[in-house]
């Protein structure tokens, strides 16, 4: 039989787990995120053609290519080439022969001018990074705990069939001697019913140990998986746990670091950038375009301050709504949703200093506990043997050895119990710290 030690344990689980395997396509799932984001700066290149041809003449002929490449602070650079020609050209429309070239900049004033929707989504890009990770940790963080627990319920069961195995076979062998005493005339028939009893009582607790073993195998066995997400065959399961169990501690173990606390702050940072965004709908729409015109390809040609002064294009483009009511109602929802979220995080904060606070209690109690069961355990086992000295002398019955004896076992199962809720309570405490993944 192969032992399987509570890191093992963890390490297989945090191997092979589907939900292991979930959390690390957090990662895929942030490059994804980030290219979306950078997507809203992406060179774009556009032509646009117009064409009117009738009854054998050409009423005119429209090309214009175009490259737009955003830039941060909403700045965007643009140059294109444009051609016209036709016998019904607008005057306006007119340009040389040789094509009009173009290249400029447009820039915002008013809104957009500290923050955009290109903006706002890299920002919520890096701040998803940040949450992604924080998520893995959550994602690990209860996974593990889960684990843990029912590694440490397994490894109870387990043990509590030790202990009733051994007192079935020690009552077995007891019932066997009881049962030549009387044969050979040294024991009452009664002795021969109160031995028999108690094997039976000792099979049925047996019995019950296993089956209590097998159910905690199959939950166990649900965090066992092999490689390309396979189950384990729990029938062909043949472990055992380690006879101890060591849980990992530290002093600095607080709450700042619990995955769901931080959640919180990363929801508020993209709130925040949501209000930024909302905020620059109160200002007024001021667009500015400025370029510069060439005839031919080359849009730079012969530049210079007088060259400009006669050849240049210039757009300014004004907005200025007089009540901002819709703007006003967004900020306003905004800010809203930022208070209840930290409303939420206070809350939830309060929560869990009041569960680690609660659980620290927890565990000086069970370490308390653990102490006076050893002493008592000490104690009981001393008067079970003194029991069995005053049988062999004649002075005491089988019925007040197994009295002793039950109590005995009592005693074993009763500080097992508190063994395992004491690591439980340490692993909480790692649980509640968000240190479980990082500990472990």
């Amino acid at each position: 039989m192969d032992t399987l030690s509570f890191t093992d344990f963890i390490n297989i689980v945090k191997k092979n787990h589907p939900l292991t395997v979930q959390a690390k396509l957090l990662t895929d799932l942030v490059k994804a995120k980030k290219k979306q984001a950078l997507g809203g700066f992406d060179p774009k290149i556009e032509a646009e053609f117009d064409r009117k041809f009738y009854n054998g003449t050409e009423y005119y002929s429209f090309l214009t290519p175009q490259v737009k490449l955003p830039l941060w602070y909403g700045v965007e650079l643009k140059g294109s080439f444009a051609q016209a020609e036709g016998a019904y050209l607008n005057p306006e429309n007119k340009l040389p022969k040789e094509g009009l070239s173009y290249a400029g900049l447009s820039f915002q004033l008013g809104k957009g001018l500290l923050m955009d929707s290109r903006r706002a989504a890299f920002k919520k890009a890096n701040i998803f990074k940040q949450a992604s990770e924080n998520e893995k940790i959550g994602i690990l963080n209860d996974l593990f705990q889960d684990a843990g627990e029912n590694y440490i319920n397994w490894r109870n069961k387990y043990q509590n069939t030790i202990i009733y195995n051994e007192a079935l076979n020690l009552a077995k062998i007891r019932f066997e001697a009881v049962k030549d005493g009387f044969l050979g005339g040294d024991k009452p028939a009664i002795d021969t019913v109160e031995a028999l009893v108690n094997v039976q009582q000792r099979e049925v607790q047996s019995q019950q140990a296993a089956l209590e073993l097998q159910q905690a195998k199959y939950m166990l066995s649900t965090f066992l998986w092999l490689a390309d997400n396979l189950p384990v065959d729990v029938e062909k399961l043949n472990i055992k746990p380690t006879n101890e169990l060591e849980i990992p501690l530290t002093p600095q173990v607080d709450i700042s670091n619990n995955p769901k606390l931080l959640s919180y702050n990363f929801k508020i940072l993209d709130l925040n950038i949501d209000r930024r965004l909302k905020a620059e709908s109160l200002k007024p729409e001021l667009g500015v375009s400025l370029g510069l015109l060439n005839q031919g390809r080359s849009p730079l040609r012969n530049v210079n301050p007088n060259y400009w002064n006669e050849n240049n294009k210039v757009n300014v483009r004004f907005s200025f709504p007089l009540t901002f009511s819709k703007a006003r109602g967004d900020l306003a929802e905004a800010k809203i949703k930022i208070e209840q979220t930290q409303l939420e995080r206070n809350l939830f904060e309060n929560d869990l200093i009041n569960k680690m606070n609660q659980n620290n209690s927890e565990l000086t109690s069970l370490q308390a506990q653990l102490k006076v069961l050893k002493n008592t355990y000490t104690a009981t086992e001393q008067l079970l043997k003194g029991e069995e000295m005053r049988l062999r002398l004649g002075e005491s019955s089988l019925f007040m050895v197994n009295s002793r004896e039950t109590k005995l076992i009592e005693l074993k199962e009763k500080r097992l119990a508190v063994e395992a809720k004491l690591n439980k309570a340490q692993l909480k405490k790692l649980y509640l710290s968000g240190s479980l993944f990082q500990l472990l």
